[in-house]
């Protein structure tokens, strides 16, 4: 027996932003409310799918008409990713209720590794929309292996101008950090820690970036995180 959800959507259209992330973007259900950073619990309504169920942030703000996800696809495993790269228009999205996911708490550093970068999008634009210049008193750090797979490039660059700092772990490409985020690299770029650091990433990321945040002398209570520590 599948899990009941409160909300059905329609698939609007599903657009690759690079080899392998989509954008999904559906109708918003009736009635539906969230709020910027928050996320919910999301399947396809077809046979085959009643427990392939997993978490996504909501990546635009409550004021659009529709909803949008920022999804990593994982080709061979036949699971709800693969399927939802393969949904066409029409084709019908179960959603649960929203809940808190991340939580704008005044400015900083935003930290993001990949698809990572989701929740802050939002944030970003709900910023904008209240006629704030991002790139003052913010700054973003985004991690990825190549350049292949940074998403969003051309409008983070736009939103953070030199506030952007592009770290690449597996190949070199221009003027890009190269390497990982370690307490060595934070100690170069983060010009103070008494401000607020949002990290987003894998568990592994999210745990270590966290640390090395503290080990420079960064209060832990600034830090927020998506998974809890």
């Amino acid at each position: 027996m599948g899990l009941i959800f409160p909300y059905k959507a329609k698939v609007i259209q599903v657009t690759y932003v690079n080899h392998d992330v989509v954008l999904l973007k559906i109708t918003k259900p009736w009635k539906f409310e969230f709020n910027v950073g928050q996320a919910v619990d999301l399947s396809i309504d077809k046979p085959g799918y009643e427990l392939a169920v997993a978490p996504f942030t909501i990546a635009n703000v409550p004021t659009d008409n529709y909803l949008e996800f920022v999804i990593k696809i994982y080709p061979t495993e036949n699971g709800l990713t693969k399927g939802i790269s393969e949904l066409l228009t029409n084709d019908t999205i179960q959603l649960s209720k929203a809940w808190d996911s991340y939580k704008y708490d005044g400015s900083g550093t935003f930290i993001a590794a990949g698809t990572g970068i989701t929740p802050f999008l939002p944030i970003f634009k709900d910023l904008q929309g209240k006629g704030i210049d991002v790139k003052h008193d913010h700054n973003l750090i985004y991690a990825n292996k190549t350049k292949d797979d940074v998403i969003f490039y051309k409008k983070l660059k736009q939103l953070f101008s030199s506030n952007l700092s592009l770290i690449l772990s597996r190949s070199k490409y221009g003027s890009h950090y190269f390497g990982k985020i370690d307490k060595v690299f934070l100690l170069k770029l983060v010009k103070s820690t008494d401000q607020k650091f949002y990290i987003c990433g894998p568990r592994k990321f999210e745990e270590d970036v966290r640390t090395h945040l503290i080990t420079i002398g960064v209060n832990q209570d600034y830090i927020e995180t998506g998974y809890k520590f």
